[in-house]
Order: structure tokens, then sequence, then C-alpha cells
């Protein structure tokens, strides 16, 4: 497993790196693929879509990954409430300073929500791949059935898609700002579920019972 981790990463690395240098290039493909969502707007379809973007918030994926975490402390399950507190912290610090260092700007007009940082990556798409990924993930390992598990997981990467796709629809990000969020995310979590599987069988080894 730690095999195909380390593989994954060096993937997401290479896309991440490939998608950022080439963003010029892919000007006309972001406007035409933002101006489809926007002409193809409708009041109900706004309503789900400002829904989601409220789900793939800080403040919204804070709080519920705080829940989590206070839950699996409660349970004695700690080794997983570092996990997934370690993950979202890493990911609301990697947001921001992304950002700052890329300073892409935003689509200039139809915007539905307010916004007030750059454009790449998106911060709701990094973090909701990152935060939801961790529960998905835990979530499906603690099941034993294989459907029950693609179930979640597919649950989980179906709501990332959403929280993305619902930024570029509401006009405050192009499609390349989500693409490139999703990646990172993905990459962030992958390091975190690295490190978490090699500090298992380290514990192992040792001898130390799990927590």
């Amino acid at each position: 497993m730690s095999a195909v981790r380390i593989a994954v990463l060096g993937a997401l690395v290479l896309a991440v790196a490939a998608l950022t240098a080439s963003l010029g290039g892919l000007v006309a493909l972001d406007v035409a693929t933002r101006d489809w969502l926007i002409e193809h707007r409708a009041r109900p379809l706004t309503a789900v879509m400002t829904a989601f973007t409220t789900i793939g918030s800080s403040a919204v994926l804070v709080t519920l990954a705080f829940g989590v975490m206070v839950w699996l402390g409660v349970a004695r399950r700690r080794r997983e409430a570092v996990l997934v507190g370690g993950t979202t912290a890493g990911a609301l610090v990697l947001s921001p300073v992304l950002k700052n260092l890329v300073e892409r700007a935003r689509p200039g007009d139809a915007h539905l929500v307010l916004v007030n940082s750059w454009a790449y990556p998106s911060g709701h798409s990094l973090t909701s791949t990152a935060v939801i990924g961790v529960l998905t993930t835990l979530a499906a390992s603690h099941l034993a059935s294989r459907r029950a598990r693609a179930a979640v997981l597919v649950a989980g990467a179906l709501l990332i898609a959403a929280v993305g796709i619902s930024r570029v629809y509401l006009g405050v990000h192009w499609p390349t700002d989500v693409l490139a969020g999703w990646l990172i995310g993905a990459l962030w979590l992958a390091v975190c579920l690295l490190v978490y599987d090699r500090a298992a069988r380290d514990r192992v080894r040792s001898g130390s019972p799990p927590r």
C-alpha cells in the first residue's frame, strides 16, 4: 500500500506542476467552461450550488472536523483524531500560502457570492478535498462491507466535486483554480495518510497498543 501511495504522491506532484506551468495556455478552456456554466444558471440550481459552496467553506469544514475530533477523542481513537486535525490544519495553511505565491486574479464579473482573495488554487476545493477526503477514508476503513465502503467513498467524492463545480458556477473561480484545488488537496491528503500508515506500522513493530 505504501508503494501505491508513493506512486500516487508522485503523480499528483507532477499533475500540479504541469497544471500550474500551463495556466497561460488554458485561458481559452477556462473562459469557455465558465461561460457555459454561467449561461446555464437557473434559480433552483443557484440555490443548490450556493448550498454546496457553503458546505465547502472553511467555517463549516473546520466545525465538522472539530466535532469529529472530539468524538474520536472521547472514543479513545487519538491517532485518528490527530490525523483529522493535522489534515485539516495543513489544508487551511496551504490554501492562502499558495494563493499568495501564484497571485492569480479571479474572474472579473458575474460573481454570485463575495470573495476577497486570489483565485489559484480554489480554497474551497482544496480544503474540502482534504477534510471530506480524510473523514470518508476513516469512515470507510471501519466498514466491513466492500459495497458500503465504496458507497461512502463515492459519496465523499461526489460532494467534493459538487463543491468545486459550485465555485465556477457562482462565478468566482476559473475551472483550473478548482482543478488545482482538487489536486493539491488530494496530494496533501495522500501525504497525511502515508504518514499515518507508517506511524501505525512503527507502533506494531514496537509492540505499542493502537490508540
